[in-house]
Formats: structure tokens, sequence, C-alpha cells
């Protein structure tokens, strides 16, 4: 009989059983059974689906700052993942509104999401929608870029551009504005310089925005960082200073360019200085153009001319009349003479010139000298003045401007420096670094087997006395004694050695505590053994 036979037997003879699955109740329980095993498994398969897929929440982003998002989203309760690559992956049901919870945080930090202007703009999006996301992708891009720069820990940049005008006569039009808030690091401040950098990296960013109209506010004190004037004359000063080191660092690498072919980098060393001119000069050339007669055009002239005589003053001289002229007698023979007027002529001439205005606002390399040391003890004055000549030609420089030197080894150097040498030689052996290791390990060994060597011997006489001690306490002494020098002597006959003349005649016991005080270690050993024996 099968299984199913059996089952259907046992059902068939269970009453309860058979009124159970009888009939209709069978399939209907059936029909439960696997829409249960059916929503299970879409329930399950749904959940896995779901939560089995995970995607990376910030692409780019450092190490340092994936390991920090990662201890940020488990400490929120997030089921946040590392892949191989080490970026933290997060379900992807939950992959928005954790980008929203982490953007409220300030991460991403050293990656800029770019995905504010695509993801909200589509096919119905409006050109003043586009405007404002890319306002708000630039907001944040400078802000990134403010955060990367030391002693900012944050920044908020808040921009508002002006519209374009269409019109050609817009009395109204206005610039773009900026604001930038800062959070510096503790105890760190912004120079004047560097406020002036910020200001003109935020306007060349953004159309028709002027540094001047950019204000950057300390978010902790509450006030605005004052940036460097641009036409001041102490920034003008560190610009032209600036511009100074570029011309001497550009002469002395001309410089060096041409003598490495004949000394070593490391043996010349070249300094140049120069001296520009940063003033205005106009220039003002007026040049006039003779005519060909010798003459010049006739601009204006005066003449004057007159001809005949007058009647002279006449009369008796102290004679007055009552008339308001008075006449004044001119001979004495008070006859009246005659007077003539002289010619008058003046012309003013004009003469063709040309006239020259020339104004110069660049800057003019007014003097620069060279100085050259090279290490060559065979500088001879040809070699010097081939030097010389080379350097003149490679940076444009007059001859008399450069100096070329030489540090040559006199024969007094090593003189002096010998007696040094023996001065300090027993000062090298003692502060040797090799000599004191040296030094220290030898007396380390030293000092490590005397205690061994006084360790040993130590131990030796502490069991002799202990054998002593024992042979003493047990009854039998005197023949331990008699046996150990019995066996001294057996040993030393069995050594072939002879004893001393006159040692046949002495005591046994002297002999063996003549030999015991020879050899303890023997009497020790044998003394040992018998205990032992008797111990067995």
């Amino acid at each position: 009989m099968s299984i199913k036979d059996n089952v259907k037997a046992k059902v068939e003879s269970n009453k309860t059983l058979n009124r159970f699955f009888g009939g209709k109740k069978l399939v209907l329980a059936v029909g439960i059974a696997a829409a249960v095993l059916v929503a299970l498994g879409a329930a399950i398969f749904l959940n896995v689906k779901n939560t089995g897929k995970y995607e990376v929440l910030f692409p780019g982003i450092s190490v340092d700052e994936n390991t920090e998002v990662y201890t940020v989203l488990r400490s929120r309760g997030v089921d946040a993942k590392r892949n191989e690559s080490g970026e933290v992956t997060v379900p992807e049901a939950e992959l928005g509104d954790i980008m929203l919870d982490m953007s409220l945080l300030g991460y991403p930090k050293t990656a800029l999401p770019f995905n504010i202007f695509s993801d909200n703009t589509g096919f119905t999006t409006t050109e003043f929608e586009k405007k404002q996301y890319l306002l708000l992708n630039l907001q944040d891009r400078l802000e990134r870029t403010l955060k990367d720069m030391s002693g900012i820990s944050n920044a908020i940049v808040t921009l508002n551009v002006s519209d374009d005008s269409i019109y050609v006569w817009d009395e109204q039009s206005s610039d773009s504005t900026g604001s930038v808030s800062l959070t510096l690091v503790p105890s760190y401040e912004l120079s004047p310089e560097k406020v002036a950098a910020i200001k003109k990296l935020v306007a060349n960013s953004v159309p028709r925005l002027l540094p001047e109209n950019v204000a950057v506010i300390n978010a902790v004190t509450m006030e605005e960082l004052q940036g460097q004037s641009l036409d001041s004359g102490s920034y003008y000063g560190l610009d032209r200073l600036d511009f100074e080191s570029k011309v001497e660092k550009r002469l002395e690498d001309k410089i060096m360019n041409v003598l490495t072919l004949a000394y070593k980098p490391s043996q010349i060393r070249v300094s140049a200085t120069v001296v520009i001119d940063y003033d205005k000069m106009i220039t003002e050339n007026m040049q006039y153009v003779p005519q060909e007669n010798g003459s010049g055009v006739v601009g204006k002239s005066e003449e004057s001319k007159s001809q005949g005589s007058t009647q002279g003053a006449g009369g008796v001289a102290g004679e007055e009349n009552n008339t308001d002229i008075p006449s004044y007698g001119t001979a004495d023979s008070g006859q009246g003479g005659t007077q003539s007027e002289e010619y008058y002529n003046n012309v003013d001439y004009l003469v063709g010139y040309i006239k020259q205005q020339i104004e110069k606002d660049n800057v003019k390399l007014q003097k620069a000298t060279v100085s050259v040391t090279v290490n060559d003890n065979n500088l001879t004055e040809n070699r010097k003045q081939q030097l010389i000549d080379t350097v003149s030609k490679a940076a444009n420089i007059a001859p008399e401007d450069i100096v070329i030197t030489s540090f040559r080894q006199t024969e007094v150097q090593p003189e002096t420096v010998q007696p040094e040498k023996k001065e300090t030689e027993p000062q090298g052996i003692v502060w040797d670094r090799n000599t004191l290791f040296l030094a220290g390990a030898g007396l380390l060994i030293l000092l490590l087997l005397i205690f061994l060597l006084v360790h040993r011997s130590r131990r030796h006489n502490r069991e002799d006395e202990e054998m002593f001690a024992r042979a003493e306490n047990q009854g039998d002494g005197a023949a331990v004694l008699e046996r150990a020098g019995e066996g001294a002597v057996v040993n030393t006959i069995g050594n072939g050695t002879q004893d001393p003349v006159g040692a046949t005649e002495e005591n046994p016991m002297d002999q063996v505590r003549s030999f015991a005080k020879t050899n303890p270690e023997i009497i020790a050993a044998m003394i040992k053994s018998w205990l032992k024996e008797g111990n067995e």
C-alpha cells in the first residue's frame, strides 16, 4: 500500500478529519493555503528586491569623508554599507531622503553635487526655473570652493544676478550683488589681502558683478570683513616687489642656462638685482619747418607812416596867455621850428612745425647688476672676461655691471684646519656614538660575566655547605669520610697522579681533608652520590 493510500485510509477512519477535509471544505482549505503561500512569497520577494539593492550615496568623495559619512549614517540608524571601493551605499528606496538629510549636515564636502540642475529640469521647466537652478548650482560650487580654503570651516554664498537689459538706453540698469558668510576656524583671522581675493573670486564667477559689490561677513562676530583696496599704495608696492623678484629670477635662470655647460650647478651661484622705473613719462616733441624762401607766412602786420611839418611852439619866454594849453618857447628869436615822424613796421610770421606727444605707461628696466661666483681655482683673467661677455649677451646687461669672482682655496686653510682636527680628535673619540655604544656593550658584557661567576661561586659554596651539613647529621660521618678518602685515593691512583714525598706516611683522614680542600667539586659529587645511595 502506498503512502497516499495510507493517508487516505487514516483520514476516512478518523471522523473528525473526514468531516474537515471532506467535500468543498477540502478545496477551500487548499485554496486558502495556496493564497497564504503566494502572499508570503510575494512579500518576501518584494522585500528582498527593495532592500537588497543598494546605491552609492556620494560618488567621488574622498576616503576620509566616506568614513565620516558612514559613521554619521550608522549613528542615525541608517542601514548603510560599504562596497569594494570603500564607497558608502544605502538602500535605493531611501536614497533621496538620505541625501536630503546629509545635505542639511553639510555633506558631501569633497565632491560637488552637479545634479541640482539635471535633476530639476524637464520638458515643462520654464526658463526662469532653469536660471534659478543654475544660480543654485553656482552658489553651491562657490561654497564648496571656499570650504576647501584653509581657515574656513563653513561658507554660505548668496548671489543676486541682474537681468539682461534688452533696451539700448536703460538708465535704471543695476549691477549684480553678492554676499558671503564665512565661519572661520577658532583663532584664525583673514587678512585684508585674502578678503580681497575672496571678493575677486566671487566677482569673476558672476556676470556684471564687481568686487566692491560683494560683502564678506564673519558669521561669528557678524561684522563685515574689509578687503585690501586695489588702488592703495601698499598693494601696488607688494605687486611691484613681486614683479621685481620675477624679473631677477628670470635673469638668473638665463645666466645659469649658459654657465651650466662649463660648470656644475653646485659650483655656480648667481645673484641678480634690478631697478625698475614705474613712473609715467610724457614726451613732447615740437619741430619747426622752415619755408623754402627763408620766410614764413605773414600772420599779422602793423605799419605806421607820417610825412609833412608842424608849427612848433613860439613866443617870448616868460609870457603867459589865457589859454588852457601852455606854449613853450623854442628859440631866442621867438620863431617856431619844423618836426617829422619816423616810420614804424611790425610783422608776425607764422612758421610751420610738427608737435608730437608720447605718453609711456609701461615699466622700464632702469638698471640691472649681476654677481656670479664660481668654484674654479684656475679662473684666469682671460676666462673671466669670456664669462662676463657670455653673461652680458645672455641677460642683455652692460659688462661693467657684471662681477665674476672665484673662491680659491689658499694653502693656509689646511694648516688652520689641522690644529682644529687635533684639538677635536679627543672630543670626537669621546663623543662618538659608535665608540660609546661599543664601550657600553663591552662594559655590560663584563658586568654580566662577573655576575655569573659570583653567582656560580656562591651556588657551589651553598651546595657544599648543604652536603657537609647532611653528612655531619648522619651517624656514620666517619665512615663517609673514610669512603671519601678511599675514593679520592683510588681516583688519584686511577688518574695516574703520584702523591708528593711523605704523603704516604700521613694519616688517611688528613689525606682526605687535603684532597677535599684542593678538589671540593669531586668530594661534593661523591658525597651527593653516596647520599642518594643511602636514601635508596
